[in-house]
C-alpha cells in the first residue's frame, strides 16, 4: 500500500470508523504520518505561543490540545481496525504491552468476525 493511500483512507474515508479491518501497512504508514505531522504542528504552536503571555498563550495551548485530538481520533480508530485484522477486540489497546504487540503481527488471511481481508491495492 502506498503511504498516500493509507493516509487518505485513515484520515478522510475512515476517520471515525472503528469497524472493519486495517492492514499492517495501512496502519503503520498512517501512524508515522500522524505522529510526525502532529508533533511538528504542536512544536510550532508551542514555540509561537511562548512569545505571548496571558490569553493569547492560552489560546495557543488550546490549539495544541485541539491538534492532538484531531490526530488522536483517527489513530485510535486505525488501531482498533488493525486489532480487528488480527482477530482481536479493540479493547486489547487497554492492555499496554499485549495490545501494542498485536499491532505488529500479520493479520488473519481469511474472513474473520470483523470482516473480509483488507486489500493493499488502491
Amino acid at each position: 500500500m502506498r503511504p498516500s493511500l493509507a493516509i487518505d483512507i485513515c484520515f478522510q474515508e475512515k476517520y471515525l470508523t472503528f469497524s472493519g479491518r486495517a492492514t499492517r501497512s495501512e496502519f503503520w504508514f498512517f501512524f508515522v504520518f500522524a505522529s510526525v505531522l502532529s508533533s511538528i504542528i504542536n512544536f510550532v504552536l508551542l514555540f509561537v505561543g511562548d512569545f505571548f503571555s496571558g490569553t493569547v498563550a492560552s489560546i495557543f495551548q488550546l490549539l495544541v490540545v485541539g491538534n492532538s485530538l484531531l490526530f488522536a481520533i483517527p489513530v485510535l480508530s486505525a488501531s482498533v481496525r488493525r486489532l480487528h485484522d488480527v482477530a482481536k477486540s479493540g479493547w486489547f489497546l487497554l492492555i499496554p504491552i499485549l495490545g501494542f504487540y498485536y499491532l505488529f503481527i500479520d493479520g488473519t488471511p481469511i474472513l474473520n468476525e470483523y470482516g473480509p481481508v483488507p486489500s493493499n491495492d488502491p
